[in-house]
């Protein structure tokens, strides 16, 4: 009814008042072209933000990924084995103390922990259980070994002394495992991106379907304001109007709800607790850079909308006329 209304009196103008009219119906038609409560704008803005909160779970979780294993990687680096066979006829108490002083007589060792059987066995319990069979068990006597990041020892040096002076005795530099920790980063990198796209391709296909929607809905009103003397350029500018807020919003919208699921998660001392206390409320030069992935998702999610709601808006104006 409200659009038939419009048009009677466009119309009634129009064959009345002549050009003057024309300026009058155009002026008085700012924003009402596309009417913010209609079902295509409705549901647009509806989905719009349930994928920016997505993207910003999927950017949250990337991030908090990188910092635990760049965290781990660090920590690995850092840090070497030196594990003692207790096969038959090795003294593995003479052993770990040749060991020992071989370690700190190395330039670029930081500290040298001998790790006690008891505590072996407490890292085995988690596996085997606390049964017997951890008696009979020759559980090797492990020695950790902190290098100095600053002026780090040379380990294939170390290594060969090792293996001359006390053949049980074997360094592991646990290189396979940063190894592995940095290929699973990658791979989780290259899904998140994968993540991110396919939601900025479900957001232009649902901006296509609503403004193509958005537009044959109000044809109408359309063509007569195109009678009335407006031009595809009006018309384009007021219809990416509506559109430019209903991006912003559901960008605003979905960053807002996914900040604060990382908050609630943040609360608490649950296993995601720590990893997200750290990408929130990390010192201000990492969190900063945090904080400024959350606020791309509503610029993208904005640009996503304006850019293809002008390329539709021409294209279904070519079409009507």
């Amino acid at each position: 009814m409200a659009v038939n209304n419009n048009i009677t009196r466009a119309d009634h103008n129009v064959s009345d008042l002549g050009d003057g009219a024309q300026l009058q119906v155009v002026g008085k038609t700012r924003s009402k072209v596309i009417p913010q409560a209609t079902a295509p704008h409705m549901t647009l803005m509806t989905a719009m933000a349930a994928m920016c909160y997505l993207a910003v779970l999927a950017i949250g979780a990337l991030l908090m990924t990188a910092t635990a294993v760049d965290n781990w990687t660090s920590q690995i680096a850092s840090q070497v084995t030196v594990q003692i066979s207790a096969a038959d006829g090795v003294d593995v108490d003479g052993d770990a103390a040749k060991v020992t002083d071989i370690l700190r007589a190395t330039a670029g060792i930081a500290d040298v922990d001998v790790v006690s059987p008891e505590a072996a066995r407490k890292l085995l319990e988690p596996w085997l259980g606390k049964s017997g069979i951890l008696d009979d068990l020759p559980i090797p006597r492990l020695i950790n070994v902190s290098i100095d990041k600053s002026s780090p020892p040379d380990l294939e040096l170390l290594r060969a002394t090792l293996a001359t002076e006390v053949p049980s005795a074997t360094l592991d530099t646990h290189r396979r495992w940063q190894a592995e920790l940095v290929s699973m980063a990658g791979s989780l990198t290259w899904l998140a991106v994968a993540v991110l796209s396919l939601i900025a391709t479900a957001a232009v296909v649902l901006v296509i379907y609503a403004t193509r929607a958005a537009m044959e809905a109000n044809r109408e009103v359309i063509e007569v304001l195109y009678l009335a003397g407006a031009r595809d350029s009006f018309i384009s500018r007021e219809v990416l109007w509506r559109f430019w807020l209903t991006g912003l919003k559901a960008g605003l919208i979905g960053s807002l709800l996914g900040f604060v699921t990382f908050v609630i998660l943040g609360l608490g001392d649950g296993r995601l607790s720590e990893p997200v206390r750290a990408l929130l409320y990390h010192p201000l030069d990492t969190s900063s850079a945090n904080y400024a992935a959350f606020i791309v998702v509503p610029i993208v999610a904005t640009l996503i909308s304006l850019i293809t709601a002008r390329i539709s808006i021409s294209r279904v104006l070519k079409a009507m006329f």
